[in-house]
């Protein structure tokens, strides 16, 4: 397994005044928003792959590890910040990844375009979660495996998420059951992990799961 390093902070961007990237470079709690990466990465493997797609890919921050382990790396994003990104990407003298913009409701790729799909806390923020999966499921080659973390819901998750201001429901629709269920409708899951992993899923933090199209 590769070792994971993070960019440097002076070469990332806010894409908005919720984007938590910042949050990875703080102690205590960076160390919960790095290990979710940790635990992506370490489901994904080093590949290579031919081409990896991540959808929700917020300020790239991902985009030096997923580089490594691709020909070729797409994301695709809602936000309208491609710019920013690109800086980034230029920063980490990255030559291999491609922004696209788009919806995980109607994703611009034809049928079975990628090895390998990867998106971290993207799914907790959506109220059609079967639509969702089945676009990616869509995209995915029939070989194909897809990286999905997001986080759990628990009293310990939602007093975190009130205490920074947000309201839980508001923020995360979708809780991680309703994410384990409606995956269970496209995709067999292959391997998962938790954090922390000593926990029983329902009280941890975050989860991550490998899965593959049924």
């Amino acid at each position: 397994m590769r070792t994971f390093t993070l960019p440097p902070k002076t070469h990332l961007y806010k894409t908005d005044e919720d984007d938590p990237v910042f949050l990875h470079f703080l102690p205590g709690i960076g160390y919960v928003y790095k290990k979710r990466l940790k635990n992506t990465l370490s489901l994904l493997g080093d590949g290579p792959y031919e081409q990896l797609l991540e959808i929700g890919y917020g300020s790239g921050i991902l985009f030096p590890e997923l580089s490594k382990r691709a020909r070729c790396v797409t994301g695709v994003e809602i936000h309208d910040k491609e710019a920013y990104v690109y800086k980034t990407v230029h920063h980490e003298n990255i030559t291999n990844v491609v922004l696209k913009k788009g919806t995980i409701y109607a994703l611009p790729f034809a049928q079975s375009s990628f090895d390998r799909v990867v998106s971290v806390s993207t799914l907790e923020h959506l109220d059609n979660l079967n639509k969702a999966l089945l676009e990616i499921q869509r995209v995915l080659k029939p070989s194909g495996k897809a990286v999905l973390s997001f986080p759990v819901r628990n009293p310990i998750t939602d007093t975190f998420f009130r205490i920074v201001g947000y309201n839980p429901r508001h923020l995360h629709p979708s809780s991680h059951n309703d994410i384990l269920n409606a995956v269970h409708n496209y995709f067999y899951i292959e391997r998962y992990c938790t954090f922390p992993p000593f926990l029983p899923i329902d009280y941890s933090l975050y989860c991550t799961i490998r899965v593959g199209r049924k």
